[in-house]
């Protein structure tokens, strides 16, 4: 409890030291890796992994794939669902506290108090405990864009992964897809093999492969997974993921094997990512299904329609918290026709959440018939138990709601 309590102050100084949460720069990670003698440079296969959906589900296949086939994996993704150290997984397992908060203090000394951001020393904190704990393979995932993102301070890497792109975070990356996924294409290094998951759009993939070519970055056929091997992870776009991640698998392990592999698949789990909840507190107010994703774009809205369409059941009850810088309309307009009723939930802990009174204005223009609730014992209470119901809209709700039902993630 006591070194729960220091990381939790520790984390929140992290925070303090710079104004804003994203302020692309990578200088200032520069300077700090080389105060800690740059522990980057240490390690060894490291697969980057850039997109707008499905980084995390890709990462969590390829990890599987590699240590079926006996090879140590440091992985580091974002952003964490419950607690911070699911960020950063050493060899298959989350970092101590006490390790965490040595080493998130050891980078305070030596950041002399400079203007940092909370993301830059998160990937600090990632590259020096992998450094100190050498793994056969070390995948990371950006946490926004690719080109100016802090995991690109890594310039020795083994394989370049690109999972789906689309709209998002447009503020910081530009309007234009093209301008969208040069920015994702900004992780390629010069001969360093590419892997490209299956892209919707035509001029994304036109720019990534401009991009591969430019850098002499040889583009990696897929090999796709066929749709009768079972996937641990729902939902028809998760072969897509598991196409990448085995494509790049099999650039580790030339002679990969097909049984290891299937196993592998199948039993990998990444939660909030069309996660049936099958126990917990939530099943004591539901008779029905409950499905629980982290979506909050417009692709992710896709992907949720289309698995909501192949469901037998024809409406679904939904539950929704969103950050205010996502719009709800284009979101929700995706799935519309499946859903009966909403209820609008905040976002906990947050400032940049829609208050369920916003969510619900918008959704009611929309011909849905929505209700403001407080929190999401309210909206269980007040949802049909016997109706299907979907809770989607922010991965940060899908932490809380996790944490609500007192799931353990490992």
């Amino acid at each position: 409890m006591v070194s729960k309590k220091k990381l939790s102050n520790t984390l929140k100084r992290m925070f303090s030291l710079h104004p804003k949460l994203i302020d692309f720069d990578l200088d200032r990670l520069r300077y700090l890796m080389n105060q800690l003698n740059n522990p980057h440079h240490n390690l060894k296969n490291v697969i980057h992994i850039a997109g707008t959906n499905g980084k995390g589900s890709t990462g969590s296949f390829l990890k599987e794939i590699l240590e079926a086939h006996n090879l140590s994996v440091n992985i580091y993704t974002s952003p964490h669902l419950i607690r911070f150290n699911e960020r950063i997984r050493i060899k298959n397992k989350l970092i101590a506290d006490k390790t965490l908060i040595s080493i998130l203090e050891e980078i305070e000394f030596k950041n002399k108090n400079k203007p940092i951001t909370f993301f830059e020393i998160t990937t600090a904190a990632a590259l020096v405990a992998f450094s100190r704990n050498i793994s056969d393979v070390n995948i990371l995932e950006t946490g926004l864009g690719g080109r100016l993102d802090a995991t690109n301070i890594i310039d020795k890497k083994k394989i370049c992964i690109i999972t789906k792109i689309g709209f998002d975070h447009i503020e910081f990356l530009g309007k234009k897809i093209q301008n969208i996924a040069q920015e994702k294409a900004g992780i390629f290094r010069k001969k360093i093999p590419v892997v490209i998951a299956k892209q919707n759009n035509k001029e994304a993939l036109n720019t990534l492969i401009k991009s591969a070519s430019k850098m002499n970055a040889k583009i990696v056929d897929l090999e796709n997974i066929p749709n009768n091997i079972k996937l641990g992870l729902k939902g028809s776009h998760q072969y897509e993921n598991a196409s990448a991640a085995f494509t790049a698998a099999k650039l580790i392990i030339p002679s990969i094997s097909s049984s290891k592999t299937i196993i592998a698949l199948k039993k990998t789990h990444w939660h909030a990512r069309i996660e049936q909840i099958k126990t917990g507190k939530i099943t004591k107010y539901r008779n029905n299904v409950t499905i629980l994703d982290g979506a909050h774009n417009e692709d992710g809205a896709a992907v949720l329609n289309d698995f909501l369409t192949k469901q037998s059941f024809p409406k679904w009850n939904l539950v929704i918290g969103m950050l205010n810088n996502k719009p709800i309309e284009g979101f929700v307009k995706i799935f519309k026709n499946h859903i009966n009723k909403a209820f609008a939930i905040p976002i906990p802990d947050t400032e940049s959440s829609y208050t369920p009174n916003e969510i619900c204005s918008k959704l009611i223009d929309m011909g849905i018939n929505s209700t403001p609730v407080k929190n999401i014992e309210e909206s269980l209470k007040l949802a049909d138990k016997d109706m299907p119901l979907l809770i989607t809209g922010s991965l940060y709700l899908a932490g809380h709601i996790l944490e609500f039902n007192r799931t353990i993630v490992k």
